[in-house]
């Protein structure tokens, strides 16, 4: 599971400058949640393109947006065959970048969050699927994060992982005419980059806490070793 995350306006904005002539205002965001919106490197028929989108996937054939189901995570191993998931993971993949996200592990009754963000590079960019539904006179466009299982280095803090993506494997995933079976080929537990985790104090449970200030690290920063 990846249940929230942090943007940071700057290195945001460097990496989508390298797709894109005119770029947005993106502004910091902190503790963002599913159904918070996100900012989604996705193409288009004129190329690469930067929308704003849901972060809890709405099919375009269902009803419209209900809470029955976690739509917000799309597990690769059923990513392929999941009613919900199928056909955007055959057509509409996305790049989702982001500056860290959090994991809770459980100590009895109580949950600790983490926090996971690069250390030496300067976004995380998430392998994601987008659908856009229409109805009830409104479009909503939305999203869902791929995770894996978790990888060896990682398995000690949660047992799923994001699904992330190396520089040169955007392409790959995003191109729709891409073969399916190199994409899948991609969806395997990886670390691009080496990752710093620390213990955070618990008012981020709280997913209307907003305020950077209220992410106070509880315990020492760990490093975990990329695979390069």
């Amino acid at each position: 599971m990846c249940g929230r995350l942090n943007v940071i306006d700057a290195p945001i904005l460097a990496f989508l400058s390298q797709f894109l002539s005119d770029i947005p205002e993106i502004e910091s965001a902190f503790n963002i949640a599913p159904t918070d919106d996100l900012w989604v490197l996705h193409q288009t028929p004129d190329g690469a393109q930067t929308s704003k989108m849901r972060w809890w996937l709405v099919p375009s054939w269902s009803k419209g947006p209900q809470h029955k189901f976690s739509m917000f995570n799309a597990r690769s191993e059923t990513v392929a065959t999941s009613p919900a998931f199928r056909d955007p993971f055959k057509q509409q993949r996305c790049i989702i970048p982001v500056s860290g996200y959090f994991e809770w592990r459980k100590e009895g009754a109580r949950r600790q969050p983490m926090y996971f963000e690069p250390d030496d590079a300067e976004v995380l960019l998430l392998a994601g699927i987008w659908d856009r539904w229409r109805g009830d006179g409104k479009t909503i466009t939305s999203c869902s994060v791929v995770t894996t299982q978790a990888h060896r280095a990682t398995q000690s803090y949660h047992h799923r992982l994001p699904l992330m993506l190396r520089p040169d494997e955007i392409d790959l995933w995003m191109d729709a005419e891409s073969d399916i079976r190199s994409v899948e080929g991609l969806m395997t537990p990886k670390l691009p980059c080496k990752l710093r985790v620390v213990d955070v104090e618990p008012t981020i449970n709280n997913a209307r806490e907003k305020n950077f200030d209220a992410q106070k690290p509880a315990g020492p920063v760990r490093l975990i070793l990329s695979d390069v």
